[in-house]
């Protein structure tokens, strides 16, 4: 593998002054048991350094200082990161190239842990999580973070990409909600027709050179029956369905024309705006939305549902979100796991939903009639959290992201035919040492 090379080194302020020690607090089926932690003061507490991104709910500080006032064995010094990952990731990598014992915990984003495991800078979870334990999780809030036949992390909180629609004109005009990129085309030239507004279109997604154009490939991709990887384990993107995919992405703007060409320079916010003023039929955007538009000129004639797919296949969504790792150089590894597996428990995923209005990544939490009052939207996910897919785990997913972000977005402005952009993302692809 190329190793990524930081030029911006940190100094390294973080000291570890606790010695071994815990009891495990943990039932394998993520609950809380109820114990505080306290052995009868036999063990000295151990203090596990929490890394993360800032959280704007200030949940997170709400739920360390839950369990730091129900633990003495252990205790949790959270670590505050900037919010933008590329300085996460730098951090990290400062942190991780010079062996430093802490953090002990930390959340990555979802394109890192092939990167991190690779590099050695995560341990394997295996002997910390029984089956019973992973049993609770959506698929892909595992699949995330597998690697070599080994978990090396666990998704915290989803996102997943949903298909937004229009139930006034649906209804106006008799459709049901598509299923299929077909059906959407022809419900879209329809209603388009019919409602004589030279304003409205069809579907608006994210085209724009940006993580959002990889991740809407690979959603016609995968929705097509595609997978990245062959099975010679070499990744592949200029399959027949890989072309297929990116045809009918291209199609969508320059041939049925349901899709504005703004799509080749739109971002989630974009697509929102023109959605929320009631300028499109249908969008492909994230559930962080939902609430959003409700103060917007579609209020009450709006919904999500599963992104369509290719005759034959299923939909298979995108997820977004943050893993847990833990460092490989952690003197405190088990207790890691432990605070890992309590914020991971029902009641702390629970809290996180409700309060923080993040989707959780355990699959009875999404469901629990008390999280679905307080998010309404979430009652709709669980159809598309059930098949959604994680990105691809490589070691060098940004150079991969960017081969086909650069070939989407030009086939997008109608400057190369699907074809040529695929085979031309392969390329590119072919120079990176997986």
């Amino acid at each position: 593998m190329k190793k990524v090379v930081f030029l911006s080194v940190l100094a390294l302020m973080l000291v570890l002054s606790a010695c071994s020690g815990g009891n495990n607090n943990q039932q394998g089926n993520g609950q809380n048991d109820g114990n505080d932690g306290n052995d009868g003061g036999s063990k000295e507490t151990v203090t596990i350094e929490l890394a993360a991104g800032a959280d704007g709910s200030k949940q997170r500080d709400a739920a360390i200082e839950r369990f730091n006032e129900t633990h003495t064995d252990i205790q949790i010094k959270y670590v505050e990161l900037p919010s933008v990952p590329n300085e996460q990731l730098t951090r990290y990598s400062t942190w991780f190239n010079s062996h430093s014992e802490t953090p002990d915990l930390f959340l990555m984003d979802v394109t890192w842990p092939k990167m991190f495991a690779s590099a050695g800078w995560i341990a394997p979870l295996d002997e910390y999580l029984d089956d019973d334990f992973k049993e609770r999780f959506w698929p892909a809030a595992l699949e995330v973070a597998q690697m070599d036949g080994k978990q090396y992390g666990v998704q915290s909180y989803m996102d997943v990409g949903a298909l937004y629609y229009r139930t006034d004109l649906l209804e106006k005009y008799g459709h049901e909600v598509p299923t299929t990129w077909t059906e959407l085309e022809e419900i879209s030239k329809d209603i388009i027709a019919q409602e004589n507004n030279p304003n409205l279109v069809g579907y608006v997604f994210q085209g724009a050179k940006i993580e959002g154009a990889t991740l809407n490939w690979l959603e016609f991709f995968w929705g097509n029956g595609g997978e990245v990887m062959d099975e010679e384990g070499n990744i592949r993107v200029d399959s027949p369905e890989g072309i297929e995919a990116m045809r009918t992405m291209q199609g969508l703007v320059h041939e049925s024309g349901i899709s504005p060409v703004s799509v080749a320079t739109s971002n989630p916010n974009d697509n929102k705006i023109v959605f929320g003023n009631g300028n499109a039929i249908f969008m492909r955007n994230w559930p962080s939305f939902y609430e959003v538009m409700k103060d917007e000129v579609v209020k009450g004639n709006y919904d999500v549902a599963p992104l369509p797919h290719h005759e034959g296949f299923e939909d298979h969504s995108s997820t977004g979100g943050w893993v847990y790792g833990i460092n490989s150089n952690s003197e405190h590894k088990e207790e890691a796991a432990e605070v890992m597996k309590w914020f991971l428990s029902n009641e702390e995923q629970k809290d996180m939903a409700i309060n923080g209005g993040v989707i959780p990544s355990v699959k009875a939490v999404v469901e629990d009639p008390a999280v679905i009052e307080a998010q309404p939207v979430f009652e709709k996910l669980t159809a598309i959290l059930e098949n959604a897919k994680s990105r691809p785990a490589l070691r060098a997913y940004e150079q991969f992201s960017r081969a086909l972000q650069t070939e989407v977005n030009l086939a997008m402005n109608n400057l190369k035919d699907a074809e040529q952009a695929m085979k031309d993302a392969q390329k590119e692809i072919d120079k990176i040492e997986q």
